[in-house]
């Protein structure tokens, strides 16, 4: 019982020291952003269907690895010795607690799959695996495109595989709904995957311009965008062609989605990627409810103008470059 308290009592000191290193106006934007999600999932009743728990499953799985899931972390709980099956078991707990909004049954559901997800962290933090041969993956990207090719290389062809084995069995059973949202949704998992990460300033400093660099990087997004978009948006333009301005819709939005995390990385430089991704997310909904009030457009370009001029002077200060006259 001493044990479990000191692990508890540790848990709680690195989550204080966590929220502490959160600037202080950030909390506005998770607050918000938490307060809206509790609150749907709360409200929400889903029924427990295969379809739903492995839905529940991956999300877990995800949501375990985001917070939990590091070289750092498994080293840490290495040192702690046999202590550091408490230490797992009270973060599986933990990522397991919002499951209860939804509903018991996934609440006991995720306890096997966290179980399952802590002994293989602390299996690959004992024994150091390695592969016995090195895979260099083919990129269809732009060359130059850093983040197209860095974290992202092995995990955009499995977003495009699981992608186009959805729209297959959506178009073969003419279900044009599932085919809509998994393309919205792998897509713009895959957009974002990419946009949230970071380069070395000293990479990004390469530029001679502000403007040189505005301009290489959002053609960059939006040429990779269209090379991932290529194929799937194909699809769907064949297999439901009636729905063609539907389709164009979306494609447009995610190519909005693709130039505004561009900005969002460099204007959020620094802060954790969750906190930018929050602010992106209540600012893209207040676009799109301004937009479809139809008389909020100019107040939805002037917020577009004011990020703009945000991302504007925070790559000044990245790129080291003084006011211009």
């Amino acid at each position: 019982m001493s044990a479990l308290t000191s692990i508890i009592h540790l848990r709680g000191l690195m989550l204080r020291r966590a929220f502490r290193e959160i600037p202080l106006p950030y909390y506005l934007f998770v607050g918000v952003g938490l307060f809206a999600l509790l609150y749907n999932a709360a409200l929400a009743h889903i029924p427990l269907t295969p379809q739903s728990a492995a839905a529940a499953a991956l999300c877990y799985v995800a949501l375990y690895g985001s917070f939990f899931r590091s070289p750092k972390r498994a080293l840490f709980l290495r040192q702690l010795g046999s202590a550091g099956v408490i230490f797992a078991a009270v973060d599986m707990l933990m990522c397991a607690l919002p499951f209860l909004l939804v509903g018991f049954s996934f609440f006991l559901l995720t306890l096997p799959v966290g179980a399952l997800c802590a002994w293989g962290n602390r299996l690959t933090g004992r024994h150091s695996v390695g592969a016995a041969l090195s895979w260099v993956m083919p990129s269809l990207f732009l060359k130059p495109s850093y983040l197209w090719h860095s974290q992202s290389r092995p995990y955009l062809p499995l977003y495009w595989v699981l992608l186009g084995v959805i729209l297959f069995f959506a178009g073969k059973h003419s279900n044009f709904n599932l085919a809509i949202v998994a393309f919205c949704a792998v897509t713009a998992m895959a957009v974002t995957s990419v946009m949230l990460q970071q380069e070395s300033p000293l990479f990004i400093r390469q530029y001679s311009s502000i403007r040189r660099f505005t301009a290489f990087t959002l053609f960059e997004a939006c040429a990779n965008t269209t090379l991932f978009l290529l194929v799937p948006a194909a699809f769907l333009l064949a297999a439901f062609p009636s729905s063609w301005k539907t389709i164009l819709l979306i494609i447009l939005a995610i190519y909005y989605l693709s130039a505004n995390l561009q900005l969002a990385r460099v204007l959020f430089w620094g802060v954790n990627p969750y906190i930018t991704l929050l602010f992106m997310g209540l600012f893209l909904y207040v676009q799109a409810f301004l937009t479809f009030a139809v008389y909020g457009i100019p107040v939805a370009l002037l917020l577009q103008y004011w990020l703009y001029r945000k991302y504007y002077s925070s790559a000044k200060r990245l790129l080291c470059y003084e006011e211009e006259a």
